[in-house]
């Protein structure tokens, strides 16, 4: 027991002695080393073995592929070089310790020997859990492999798939390797959100697929269902992540601007500048969110913070002149322009010489033919079909957000806070989208891009059912909406004798004009 807090000691002072580091530029590692030498002969290793694992979180921590690294010379920077040269004191032969010259084989391009060092690793890491009774949670995964290793080398992930499907590992992390293959291999965004969703239907607590998930959907531009995930991941206590809080914060307020929540983007701009107050862009967008709240003397104030400090001016010059302009003081706006040496648009500078306007124009961009509704989807000649579900998807889910009603039912998608109808997860299942109407009952919508098969009706009515189990509260009624192209006159038999479900055919139609 002694030992034991003698050993804590000096890790608590490595650390500290760790924290004391400043990164911004070369920094001076003497003092931690020191602080191994002047422990017992017996703690060096273990000593030496948290002092890589500082040095790696420093390396790791942050980005999402190595390759994004590589863009810096790793080979000469001092962090790297540090690490390289504490593991090579590591006592030989113990297995545990073959992670560390993992990560230095992926970052000097040496590969080869990556999955023969992991066959060595990972039995001996799970014996540990299961030695202690324990087995490998979600954040241990990342903590001891996902965040050092990356995208490592093709095959790299399926291969861990196998080496992990044993006792001792948590339930879905086996499916989650073969996700990150996806994740750093795939070419398509679609079927990396589908890898994805896959894990949390094995297990929900995987909250790694949720941080993925949002920032795949981010990067489809798909606002709401980032959003949904994102706000799931924010939610886990005592999480360990592949990015930086920040990040998640940005692509948050991000979304909620997208969906014209404006008090909640500011909001979260305000939390990504407060976790890290550098963060690239935020301070401007968070002056133009004030903006669009029509709080423009407060914007003016951010918009000027961000030129005294020289941040984000490619916009805040712009942004500034527009808030001058909304509070109709364009002198003020015109010897901006004048004098500070930034660049403003043109668009803007031909503003300034109008005369104000006394009354303000609102002008409907909705067009009103968009807004005409019955009962079928009229985007298809009969016998032309989508080439993807995603289209149609796209096509219902747009006009819900607009408030259109689609099935000539005035439907928008189901909506909480960390849930969003669309992909949304069942038990076993993934429908297409979970929609409420009025009465606040609940639509089972499930679309097909072509004439679909029989058992669409099975699926779609077991789908009912488990909504009506999971989701429906007392009073609350599930229907059930098939849409596809051609249906069989099976399917179209079925779901007449059935009150609880309705059939609906697609098409896409032309005109010349």
């Amino acid at each position: 027991m002694a030992e034991s807090k003698e050993l804590i000691h000096y890790q608590n002072k490595l650390c500290q002695a760790y924290d004391q580091l400043d990164f911004s530029k070369e920094p001076n590692f003497q003092e931690c080393r020191n602080v191994i030498i002047s422990a017992p002969p017996v703690f060096h290793d273990e000593l030496q073995s948290k002092y890589c694992d500082l040095l790696l979180d420093s390396l790791t921590m942050g980005y999402l592929r190595y390759s994004e690294l590589m863009k810096c010379d790793v080979m000469k920077d001092p962090c790297f070089i540090e690490y390289r040269n504490s593991v090579i004191r590591l006592s030989d032969g113990d297995p545990i310790k073959q992670i560390y010259f993992a990560v230095i084989d992926l970052l000097t391009g040496k590969s080869g020997a990556i999955n023969k060092r992991l066959a060595q690793y990972v039995p001996a890491k799970i014996k540990r859990y299961l030695d202690e009774d324990e087995e490998m949670s979600c954040s241990d995964f990342i903590y001891c492999l996902v965040l050092p290793l990356k995208e490592g080398i093709p095959g790299m992930w399926s291969y861990l798939r196998k080496l992990l499907d044993r006792p001792g590992v948590c339930k879905g992390i086996p499916e989650m390797c073969e996700a990150l293959e996806s994740v750093y291999y795939g070419t398509k965004n679609e079927d990396i959100a589908d890898a994805l969703l896959r894990v949390l239907q094995t297990n929900r607590d995987i909250y790694l697929a949720k941080e993925l998930l949002g920032y795949t959907y981010y990067n489809m531009q798909m606002w709401n269902n980032a959003l949904s995930y994102l706000e799931q991941y924010e939610d886990v206590k005592d999480r360990v992540g592949i990015f930086y809080t920040d990040n998640i914060y940005f692509w948050m307020a991000w979304c909620y601007g997208k969906k014209r929540n404006y008090q909640l983007e500011e909001a979260y701009y305000r939390k990504t500048l407060e976790v890290f107050p550098e963060a690239e862009n935020a301070l401007n967008n968070l002056g133009y969110c004030l903006f669009k709240q029509k709080k423009y003397h407060d914007a003016e104030d951010v918009f000027r913070k961000c030129l005294s400090e020289k941040r984000d001016t490619r916009f805040a010059a712009n942004n500034l002149v527009r808030t001058y302009l909304a509070l109709g003081q364009q002198e003020k706006a015109k010897e901006f322009v004048q004098k500070s040496g930034y660049k403003v648009s043109k668009q803007l500078v031909a503003r300034i010489g109008r005369p104000l306007a006394t009354k303000k124009c609102d002008v409907d961009t909705d067009s009103q033919d968009s807004a005409a509704d019955t009962s079928t989807i009229n985007i298809g000649i009969k016998k032309h079909q989508f080439t993807s579900e995603k289209l149609l998807e796209d096509e219902l889910i747009q006009r819900m957000e607009q408030g259109i009603p689609v099935f000539g039912l005035p439907l928008k998608v189901y909506q909480k806070r960390g849930v969003y109808g669309r992909q949304f997860i069942l038990r076993t299942g993934r429908l297409d989208i979970l929609a409420t109407d009025n009465n606040n009952d609940l639509y089972v919508i499930e679309l097909k891009k072509d004439s679909g098969y029989d058992d669409a009706y099975t699926q779609t009515k077991t789908y009912i059912e488990w909504v009506e189990a999971d989701i429906a509260k007392s009073g609350q009624h599930v229907y059930g909406l098939i849409c596809l192209n051609s249906p069989t006159a099976e399917l179209k038999r079925k779901v007449k004798q059935d009150s609880q479900m309705r059939l609906f055919e697609y098409s896409i139609s032309y005109t010349e004009i």
